[in-house]
């Protein structure tokens, strides 16, 4: 690991924590005016045999929220951004929007399969999924704003 000596007057205080595959490190430093940091300089620890936390299936690496056998699931949408942006439900789940924003909101199939009227604060929006498939989103209103129904068995 590379070290850094910062010989900058008025550095009262250097603090960093550096993490790379999955081992942390921490440096502390502390340097009075005109003093040279590498004299008070301290390395935690190794954490290199510490486990890391690691996706346990397909879902979780993709960042996708698992509710099979639920009836209802429901999404927020919250400082512009559906959440969770990616459901994966069984067939027959309601899923539930609520505009917790601001501004209005829609939620709007892709592919043209449905839409929803503007949702202001606190209004809902619900669809039941009966087919299996991948069902992409958005607000038609806010384009950058995405997400996706993954229905399976």
């Amino acid at each position: 690991m590379k070290k850094y000596h910062l010989d900058r007057p008025g550095m009262a205080l250097l603090s960093a924590v550096l993490v790379l595959g999955g081992s942390a490190a921490l440096v502390l430093g502390s340097a009075a005016l005109g003093s040279h940091p590498s004299q008070t300089q301290a390395t935690a620890p190794s954490m290199a045999g510490m486990p890391t936390a690691q996706p346990t299936s397909a879902a979780a690496a993709t960042g996708a929220v698992v509710e099979l056998h639920q009836h209802v699931v429901n999404v927020s949408i919250h400082n512009f951004a559906f959440g969770p942006a990616r459901l994966v439900v069984s067939p027959g789940t309601r899923i539930v929007w609520t505009n917790k924003d601001s501004d209005p909101h829609t939620v709007d199939s892709t592919k043209g399969v449905w839409t929803s009227e503007a949702l202001d604060t606190d209004s809902q929006f619900a669809r039941v999924f009966t087919n299996t498939g991948t069902f992409p989103y958005y607000c038609s209103i806010h384009p950058f704003m995405h997400g996706t129904i993954v229905v399976k068995k």
